[in-house]
């Protein structure tokens, strides 16, 4: 409906601007300080709190909310925390983006056209709950109603301009296909591409420095988590080369990380880079036959390379000057490694199948069995993977 702007009647309820993608869908451009007008916070809406069990009227909405939302807990509990240091972060001014948050309501909202605007009118009383997004509604309202949320950070945030899809005179049985499509036909990317896009990652910073190098240039694996088999143009995945990374900065450690962000603050991130770029380079360049033989050898899997990485520390760790000669160390110390799938890898990379092919395990699984043979002589495994004898002898 058109309504001239002298006639508008804010005591009806909220005026949300934006576009009418049709009768039964609004698409919103608001801000908390509107937003946290027109929802509950999804904490008060849980089963089992105090304040919904003594407010009938919070007590009907959850009853709603629990139609179309899951609980308040685990993992979706977790994540809202961390959603809140991120949104914060886009506060401050950081890269960032915060998706549009899915909104609901039972019945039709009044849509009216005053002079080149557009609005949707939430009426006074009336709530949205949240059919997706609700982890970031509940983070938003985290930092607005925290005590410890100092006045400028809350002043900011209620004035940072938010998406919003409003879904109205739409039946509970139609939001919760909403629900469900929204949440479960999304396809997630694959842990490699969500790395490789993250360039608010530190150690990301790192990968790309170590992937510019002639002897990985083209061939880092962006987007699949394994090598194809017929793939003969790529070296290693990068979420592979990330671990490697991680490894130099942490240690064998660093495999807890997998590819969650690890902390740097300790770290020097330009020795680093320095650091990774030479331990890549020549252990590229020195087994890359073997590295290339992915059928035949396991110089390229994920575990070695993660173990590698790890050795690379105590090259990080040692002063500046004493570098060069802790590589040379290093690279001593893998010279007779026998790097083809055998039995001398058996209970430390893998073991073979029934039909007889040595398979290799997960990277968090055996990472550490594997630093041990490749890196400490009082183990009875750095001999049994090495053409030499120390009281044992490498059995062919």
């Amino acid at each position: 409906m058109s309504v001239n702007p002298e006639d508008m009647d804010f005591s009806r309820g909220s005026y949300v601007k934006g576009i009418a993608v049709n009768d039964r869908q609004f698409l919103a451009t608001t801000q908390f300080q509107q937003l946290r007008g027109v929802t509950r916070d999804p904490v008060l809406l849980q089963p089992n709190t105090k304040q919904r069990a003594s407010d009938p009227d919070l007590s009907e909405l959850g009853e709603l909310h629990d139609l179309v939302q899951r609980a308040l807990q685990g993992n979706k509990k977790t994540n809202a925390k961390k959603y809140r240091q991120y949104i914060e972060s886009v506060v401050n001014g950081g890269v960032g983006v915060l998706p549009p948050i899915h909104l609901w309501i039972p019945h039709l909202l009044d849509v009216a056209t005053i002079g080149a605007r557009t609005y949707a009118i939430v009426p006074t009383g009336e709530w949205l709950l949240s059919i997706d997004g609700e982890t970031q509604l509940t983070a938003h309202f985290a930092i607005d109603t925290d005590p410890a949320t100092t006045p400028e950070m809350k002043k900011a945030h209620r004035e940072l301009n938010l998406g919003v899809i409003i879904h109205h005179g739409v039946s509970a049985k139609d939001a919760r296909q909403y629900f469900h499509d929204l949440n479960v036909l999304a396809v997630r990317p694959n842990t490699s591409l969500g790395l490789s896009m993250n360039t608010s990652d530190p150690l990301m910073q790192v990968v790309d420095d170590v992937q510019t190098l002639d002897v990985l240039r083209g061939r880092v694996e962006q987007s699949a988590r394994q090598l194809s088999k017929k793939s003969s143009s790529k070296l290693v995945t990068l979420q592979n080369l990330r671990q490697l990374v991680v490894n130099v900065a942490k240690g064998i450690s660093g495999i807890q990380y997998g590819s969650r962000p690890a902390p740097v603050e300790d770290v020097d991130m330009r020795a680093l880079s320095d650091v990774s770029s030479n331990l890549v380079l020549r252990y590229f360049d020195r087994y890359l036959s073997d590295i290339a033989d992915r059928e035949h050898s396991l110089a390229g899997t994920g575990p070695v390379l993660a173990a590698v990485g790890a050795m690379g520390n105590k090259v990080l760790q040692a002063p500046a000057h004493e570098r060069d000669a802790e590589l040379e160390q290093l690279f001593h110390t893998l010279k007779s490694v026998e790097w083809r799938k055998g039995p001398q890898w058996v209970g430390i990379a893998g073991n073979y199948t029934a039909g007889g092919v040595f398979s290799v395990k997960g990277t968090k699984e055996v990472a550490y069995a594997v630093y041990t043979a490749l890196s400490e002589p009082s183990s009875a495994t750095y001999y049994k993977i090495r053409q030499e004898s120390s009281g044992q002898l490498f059995d062919n």
